[in-house]
């Protein structure tokens, strides 16, 4: 299969303009523009890796903590129309074992879709957020349901997801926080630091012990102080480690996105938090989820959208851009010598967009899950 021609978003930063050859599934080749195509594109369109999204909590009026594996598929479906390839099914602070029971649902439900002919983005594992969080910044998260850290429950959370959990955020500062760290980084589980009150030396304390990434910057955590920095300067500062935003010039401001991208580069991860309206109680407010007290829930925010205001904020141009919702975030989850990058032998998982970088098309292993009246499937 042929594709293009069209400007070709390699995942890394750089871009060429040619044509993609796909087979069984995987990327075969980049050719130069000239030749046979099986797939034409309108004029100036782009091919870039599939988007990835690390921190969602469903879709349309489905929440993965209430509907579980009921949410997979609708989650998989609306995912494709804005480009997304591949997700990470969130698993919101909840009873414990209301958590466990909703992860093992949801990665059955994963399975499931793989094997019945999927058509859609894939479900690519859990990420708890929750529920070994600091109480001081739970923000929506229930106190009651908050419980200490410690080994046997991180192995019960990990056996629960049947070696699917890839995520799991928590407040390093926390009682048995450590112990909990030891089992998920033996069992191939990112750690990322969110819901926290630590200032910069604890982040560096915590990057030391192995966490990896941090969830949301700037939200459910302390300021960036200038005399008394937080654990946010420790995860720019160190090269180690990728950064989530969520890039809806709500959470953070446009500034505040550019100067994260001049200090973090290709080290930031587009991340939604995207919270569906599904509970009583929440309500969108201009763009913003919010609980009935007004607490921020989550975003209203789509990966596509994501990308687009990233590009907007920092004034960069897509190929650059697109590497902070395709490269970076595989890195995370440590997929990135499946997806993630353009480039032979890797997934054919590819998004389709417009000179305007709207999405025209989604692709997953080789076979389109999306496409609007412009795209021949």
């Amino acid at each position: 299969m042929i594709l293009g021609p069209a400007f070709i978003a390699v995942g890394d930063g750089t871009s060429t303009f040619g044509r993609l050859a796909v087979e069984e599934g995987r990327i075969a080749a980049v050719l130069s523009a000239d030749g046979p195509t099986d797939h034409p594109l309108p004029a100036g369109s782009s091919i870039a890796p599939g988007l990835i999204d690390v921190h969602t909590n469903g879709a349309r009026d489905f929440l993965f903590n209430r509907d579980q594996g009921n949410a997979v598929a609708v989650a998989a479906a609306e995912y494709a129309r804005v480009g997304a390839t591949g997700f990470v099914a969130g698993v919101m602070t909840a009873p414990f074992e209301s958590m466990l029971h909703a992860a093992s649902e949801i990665v059955e439900a994963a399975n499931q879709l793989e094997e019945d002919d999927p058509r859609g983005a894939r479900c690519l594992g859990i990420h708890f957020e929750g529920p070994f969080l600091n109480p001081k910044f739970r923000r929506v998260h229930r106190n009651e349901w908050l419980i200490p850290a410690n080994a046997a429950r991180a192995r019960e959370m990990v056996d629960a997801c049947k070696g699917a959990c890839l995520l799991v955020t928590m407040a390093p500062e926390i009682e048995g926080a450590a112990d909990a760290l030891r089992v998920f980084l033996e069992n191939g589980v990112v750690c990322s630091a969110g819901h926290t009150s630590a200032r910069y030396r604890e982040g560096m304390l915590a990057i030391g012990l192995g966490f990896r990434s941090l969830t949301h910057a700037f939200n459910g955590m302390p300021p960036l102080d200038h005399r008394d920095p937080s654990i946010l300067a420790a995860f720019i500062q160190d090269r180690r480690t990728l950064v989530q935003v969520i890039c809806d010039g709500l959470h953070v401001s446009p500034v505040m996105i550019d100067i994260l991208h001049r200090t973090l580069g290709d080290r930031i991860v587009l991340a939604t938090d995207n919270m569906p309206p599904a509970d009583p109680g929440y309500y969108i407010e201009g763009g913003l989820m919010r609980a009935s007290d007004g607490t921020i829930a989550g975003s209203a925010l789509r990966i596509d959208e994501a990308l687009r205001n990233y590009m907007s904020y920092a004034q960069i141009p897509f190929a650059q851009a697109i590497v902070a919702a395709t490269g970076a975030p595989a890195k995370l989850i440590a997929h990135d010598g499946e997806m993630g990058r353009i480039s032979r032998g890797m997934r054919a998982d590819l998004s389709f967009w417009d000179k305007e970088y709207a999405i025209i098309g989604t692709m997953v292993g080789g076979r389109f899950v999306y496409h609007s009246a412009e795209v021949a499937a």
